[in-house]
């Protein structure tokens, strides 16, 4: 087959969102098909860029204002790291009180700043609007010239699938829509009116009328869209390459501390570490009571882009001296972190209405076959039934007795609570089983 991927996020880009989109490519190309991938061009982040292998597979790459892009980046960052919650203080906090002047502004924004996030992330208006136009022109003319015989377009953003959509209108030809994250009924960015009212119309026109395939990282995802449209919906989770596993990883750290690891983002208000500081905060002080010291060798480390309102967390419950952050890092750094760990730190949402959310890092936690911790999920969600299906971890929810136990114990003894990894369900997720299950279902169309 000739199939044509169009995806914002693609490596070398540093986000786990484009590791499913490059392993489709992968071993698509690997499996004989010819693979072009659409995409804009990456702004270069160094030592944090994605680092893939030779590819198999044609990558077309468009520039798009990329002052524009690189503007609104840093004003992305500079609004994410401002925090409007917590206790603490900061000197590069602005703290909304009723004697402050600038009030009148902040609260606003306050309001707008989780609708403004879409400007870069995953709702209208985006950055990467800004490229639909060229991209459908380029993409009409790699249709014709590669005689392309399937589409295939992930969202988030938006654009990809209303690029995928114009373009599947114009040709006739069959389109995959792939949702790494639902669009409307996103829960961490909301949308922002009118925008909201605009998407809703795109996503009903483009994907209700055009699409011949919808695919979805999760079962109970996955029932939300069939509901909304009659194409036909399937579930391609996430997964982890298992190419990325064979290498024997190097030490990261030089020294033998018991850690706690958490790799990647933390969303504000969705993902709430609380409850394992809360337990931490208890430790401490039964361990000072009895002249203890269990917790002189023991840390907590995030891995990933700070966030004050994390700080101000760490600082109400006091557990300074063993939770730290250590910045960004890139994902061969990262897989050589996880592997070092002792136990893998898993935080997801405790939350009815927002259950099936099965990450990307929570299947490269699963490769490891480390210990994973699961606070704010519980057997009954999707990530906890995951977790402990595979054999691998405990999902303890906000329990805090039960955190102090797992700690203590670990703390004690210097062993993680046992874990037994169950290599049947473990291998299901592979990127390799994924791109083929997913195959198989485009080949029906070209057959």
């Amino acid at each position: 087959m000739n199939i044509l991927i169009i995806s914002t996020y693609f490596p070398p880009q540093h986000s786990i969102a484009s590791l499913r989109v490059y392993s489709f490519a992968k071993y698509w190309a690997l499996a004989g098909n010819q693979v072009t991938v659409l995409t804009p061009r990456k702004l270069d982040e160094g030592d944090l860029n994605i680092k893939i292998s030779s590819p198999e597979y044609h990558l077309v790459e468009l520039s798009h204002l990329k002052i524009l892009h690189s503007l609104i980046r840093l004003k992305q960052k500079q609004l994410h790291r401002k925090s409007f919650q917590g206790s603490g203080h900061s000197k590069d906090t602005i703290h909304v009180t009723r004697k402050n002047p600038l009030n009148i502004f902040i609260k606003p924004l306050m309001f707008m700043k989780k609708r403004y996030f879409s400007l870069t992330t995953n709702r209208m208006p985006n950055v990467h609007d800004t490229w639909i136009p060229k991209a459908v022109n380029l993409g009409k003319n790699i249709i014709d010239s590669k005689d392309i015989d399937i589409i295939f377009s992930s969202y988030a953003p938006p654009a990809s699938h209303i690029i995928a959509g114009i373009l599947a209108k114009w040709s006739g030809k069959p389109w995959v829509a792939d949702y790494r994250d639902l669009w409307i009924e996103e829960h961490v960015y909301t949308g922002m009116w009118p925008f909201t009212v605009l998407e809703k119309y795109l996503e009903k026109k483009y994907i209700g009328n055009y699409s011949n395939i919808i695919t979805i990282v999760s079962e109970p995802l996955a029932n939300i869209l069939r509901k909304k449209f009659a194409t036909p919906v399937h579930v391609i989770e996430n997964g982890y390459d298992e190419d990325d596993y064979k290498q024997k990883f190097s030490p990261y750290f030089n020294d033998v501390k018991k850690r706690i690891v958490y790799t990647g983002t933390i969303y504000p208000g969705m993902q709430d570490p609380s409850p394992l500081f809360a337990a931490i905060n208890l430790i401490a002080k039964r361990n000072k009571i009895t002249n203890n010291d269990l917790m002189s060798d023991f840390e907590i480390l995030f891995f990933g882009r700070q966030e004050d309102w994390l700080d101000n967390l760490i600082k109400k419950y006091k557990v300074e001296p063993w939770v730290k952050y250590m910045g960004r890092v890139g994902r061969d750094d990262a897989l050589r972190i996880q592997n070092q760990a002792d136990i893998l730190l898993f935080l997801e949402w405790e939350n009815g209405s927002v259950d099936g959310i099965l990450t990307g890092k929570l299947f490269e936690y699963l490769a490891q076959r480390k210990p994973i911790l699961g606070v704010g999920v519980t057997a009954k969600t999707s990530p906890g039934v995951l977790i402990e299906e595979a054999g691998v971890g405990v999902a303890v929810g906000t329990d805090i007795k039960k955190i102090v136990s797992i700690i203590e114990d670990f703390l004690i003894t210097g062993i993680p609570f046992d874990i037994h990894p169950k290599e049947d369900v473990i291998t299901r997720y592979t990127r390799r089983n994924q791109a083929e299950k997913l195959l198989q279902l485009m080949e029906k169309y070209y057959n």
